[in-house]
Order: C-alpha cells, then structure tokens, then sequence
C-alpha cells in the first residue's frame, strides 16, 4: 500500500445520534460514571478518573456512544 492511498483512506466513522451528533461536536454532552472508591476520592478533594464516559446529545436527549479506553477518559476528567 503506498503512502498515497493510506492518507486517502477514509476516517473512521464516529457512533451518530439521530439527528447527526457525534462524539466531537459541542452538542454532544459527557456524562462520566465513577466507581465507588473514585466518588469517595473525588468527594475528598482528589482527582479521579471515570470509570466510563457516556456521549448524549443535547438536541433529542440519546446516549448514542459510550466509551471505557483510557485516552477517552483521560481527557474528560473533572
């Protein structure tokens, strides 16, 4: 496969809403889920990471993707 072809390939596509919102956009709303032991510690002044990241759009109320991997919830940490 030559250099060419591989930038030309298509992203992959993201999980949409009905209406089209995906993961990106500013209408798609995290809802982060925490363990017990990660409440208690934010609870205590401590930064902790979710356990899962929900994505619902603002426009028609859907939790159209849900993501676990850790890069995910890095980036979504209070």
């Amino acid at each position: 496969m030559t250099t060419e072809a591989a930038s030309a390939s298509p992203s992959p596509r993201l999980p949409r809403c009905r209406c089209g919102t995906d993961r990106t956009r500013r209408e798609a709303t995290p809802e982060r889920e925490y363990t017990t032991l990660g409440a208690i510690y934010a609870l205590w002044g401590g930064t902790s990471i979710p356990s899962r990241v929900n994505f619902r759009c603002v426009h028609c109320g859907v939790v159209f993707d849900s993501r676990a991997d850790t890069a995910t919830r890095r980036a979504h940490i209070i």
